[in-house]
């Protein structure tokens, strides 16, 4: 219906507008708030507002607003987010609105922009709202306002706005679901689809799964090999650790090929980034900011870097010690029951996994609790923009994890030597991680859905028959989509396994195959039905994980180097032909920086960007340039035009004074040059 904005009927959403996201406010809002809100987010941008199309949602006395736009305010959102997009002659290129016409499918917005970049745009815009000559929030005045503070996010800080959320196409996400998580479905992802359903970030995830699980497959295969042909000769072992190391680096350099066309294909590639406003959570003193001249809270950057060195650095300090302290009692429950079963001839074999089992158990707690802590912490320390934040909690998580998941492993085959205590402690710690894993990723967010929806009293069986309203705040009540810290984590601890230890035992890829072939699924289950549908902001590629991983591929010529100059078959060969340890380190030595000089030649070797995508890239920036140039030779010939006009005016004649001349003259070369 044509009054969409503002109905005057209780009724369900019209089939001619899409609701694309949808606002809670608290259950007893003030009416007049609403209202406000509601005149703000339609209201002309000359006047402070968004320009978007809102419903009231049940009815007008109701806590929830359903956002759309239309396709004018969404193509000239696209132009200021400065998304890339197909032009008419095959190339990639910043949306213009003025040349609208001349892109690809830019008279059909479902085409041209994707559902995903639909609500993201939607939510920069709710975002960029800024109070005019509001003081307070209307119906709330002890919830003042500054000139200039972005409105949702004082919403949010003032719990005014419950939650919100974009919202699921149904027809869409069914025909995903059947080609993505489909159990019947065996071929690869459809990554443009997820691309375009839930945008640029978790497309890039699975992209990345997808690609590292299909990796896997030749060193999976040649361990396999090794294992069944019982290939234990010296020549065999040192085949397969350079194997694995030359493999380490070649599967992060043909990523990064690969996510540059994903993001070429996709128009991020070349997305400048996005000035960020504060996080909602951000708190400080009241000051000018010096970039945008508004009036914004401030907060010193000394006091938080005086929070990172004086709590957040010792309190991970502590949790590593907790950590190595585990390491200390799991070798000594190790020594026990050793000497426990060479004096018990009847004691069971199983009994010798035990300390490796509970100390599994207790990294894997410590991995959860420490998360908890570092979130808290990174949050203590008011970071004041989203990717800072992030930032800081990925570094304090990553340490802590690298630390708890591969000391112990470093520890026995550096100090100890015992590479048969190391294949079990691996053997253990792939085998029950991937286990508990798949239960806390499956089975506990299952649980909790199908709990929560018994005790709401919703009946998922006829939902076909519910109003589409119903079917929103179903929406509502799922759960909030955690992002992909954890799987990316997982995955980085996965490629330390493959790539620092898979040479002592050689079934760590292919038991990482096969788990990642489930996670794929389950990911996939958990996100379409079991969370909300996120806000997903476009990705050009993985982010800080790309060096997260490149180092671990550094460490894996270290670590493979000195598990060959201690395996059996090389010691054994060491002591036919008198070799002593001495000579041994050196060739060890020797051989790990030829291998390092390898790998640092394979990584320039191989292009980051393929050649076709980067001379269309040229090809636009050529193209660019010359228009500049164009419009700078009009400019220049307007202005000569009326320098004569202006002569002519003058004096009737149409020569320069020497003034004018040499002025023309000057801003003539300079503009050439």
């Amino acid at each position: 219906m044509g009054s969409w904005t503002r109905p005057s009927c209780k009724c369900c959403i019209s089939k001619a507008v899409q609701p694309l996201v949808a606002l809670e406010l608290i259950e007893d809002i003030n009416m007049e708030t609403k209202r406000w809100l509601m005149t703000r987010l339609q209201a002309e941008k000359i006047v402070g507002g968004a320009e978007l199309m809102v419903h009231p949602g049940e009815d007008d006395d109701g806590n929830m607003l359903l956002v759309s736009a239309s396709q004018h305010v969404l193509l000239r959102a696209a132009e200021v987010v400065g998304l890339y997009k197909l032009y008419k002659d095959g190339s990639m290129i910043a949306f213009s609105y003025r040349d609208s016409r001349n892109f690809q499918n830019s008279d059909n917005i479902n085409e041209f922009l994707t559902l995903a970049e639909r609500q993201f745009i939607v939510l920069r815009t709710l975002e960029n709202i800024k109070a005019v000559d509001e003081k307070y929030i209307p119906g709330y005045p002890t919830e003042t306002l500054y000139p200039g503070e972005a409105i949702f996010n004082r919403l949010q800080k003032s719990k005014i706005l419950h939650t919100f959320y974009p919202l699921h196409d149904e027809q869409i996400l069914c025909k995903l679901g059947a080609r993505w998580h489909s159990y019947r479905n065996l071929s690869l992802q459809p990554i443009d689809s997820i691309y375009s359903y839930f945008g640029g970030s978790v497309a890039m995830y699975f992209s990345f799964l997808e690609f590292f699980t299909c990796s896997l497959m030749p060193i999976a295969v040649f361990g396999t090999a090794v294992v069944l042909l019982s290939m234990d000769t010296i020549d065999k072992c040192i085949l397969f650790s350079v194997f694995n190391m030359i493999w380490s680096t070649v599967v992060m350099e043909l990523w990064k090929r690969h996510s540059s066309v994903l993001s070429y294909t996709w128009g991020t590639m070349q997305m400048n980034s996005q000035f960020e406003e504060p996080r909602v959570d951000y708190k400080g003193s009241m000051g000018i900011n010096p970039i945008t001249h508004r009036y914004q809270p401030y907060y010193p950057a000394w006091r938080r870097k005086l929070k990172i060195w004086c709590v957040s650095v010792p309190v991970l300090c502590l949790f590593l010690s907790f950590s190595l302290f585990g390491m200390y009692v799991f070798f000594r429950m190790e020594a026990l029951v050793k000497t426990y079963y060479s004096e018990n001839d009847g004691c069971w074999a199983c009994a010798l996994y035990l300390p490796s089992i509970l100390h599994t158990l207790y990294v894997t707690g410590m991995n959860s609790l420490y998360k908890m802590v570092a979130e808290v912490l990174t949050e203590w320390e008011n970071h004041r923009l989203e990717s800072s934040y992030q930032n800081h909690l990925t570094i304090k998580v990553l340490v802590f994890r690298f630390v708890n998941c591969f000391a112990a492993l470093f520890y026995i085959s550096l100090y100890l030597q015992d590479l048969e205590l190391l294949r079990k402690k691996l053997a253990s710690l792939l085998v029950l991680t991937q286990i508990i894993n798949q239960l806390i990723e499956a089975l506990v967010p299952y649980l909790y859905k199908t709990i929560m929806r018994k005790g709401a009293g919703l009946k998922k069986t006829t939902m076909e028959n519910t109003p589409d309203i119903d079917k929103i705040k179903l929406q509502g009540e799922m759960s909030s989509f955690p992002g992909m810290f954890d799987e990316y984590m997982e995955l980085f601890v996965q490629f330390g396994y493959v790539s620092l230890f898979s040479c002592i035992y050689p079934l760590t890829a292919i038991l990482i195959m096969v788990n990642n072939v489930t996670e794929i699924r389950m990911d996939a289950m958990k996100l379409c039905h079991l969370f909300r549908k996120p806000f997903i902001s476009p990705a050009a590629n993985i982010g800080v994980w790309q060096t997260a991983f490149e180092m671990i591929g550094f460490l894996s010529v270290i670590s493979n180097c000195f598990l060959i100059s201690i395996s059996p078959q090389v010691e054994g060969y060491c002591a036919e032909n008198n070799i002593t340890p001495k000579n041994v380190l050196i060739w060890t030595v020797g051989i790990e920086h030829a291998l390092l000089a390898i790998k640092i030649i394979l990584a320039f070797a191989i292009p980051d960007v393929p050649q076709w995508v980067k001379l269309r890239i040229e090809r636009v920036e050529y193209q660019s340039l010359q228009a500049l140039k164009h419009k700078l030779a009009e400019a220049n010939k307007d202005d000569s035009k009326e320098m004569v006009a202006k002569e002519t005016l003058s004096d009737g004649t149409t020569g320069f004074n020497s003034t004018e001349s040499s002025l023309y003259t000057s801003k003539k070369q300079l503009n050439l040059l």
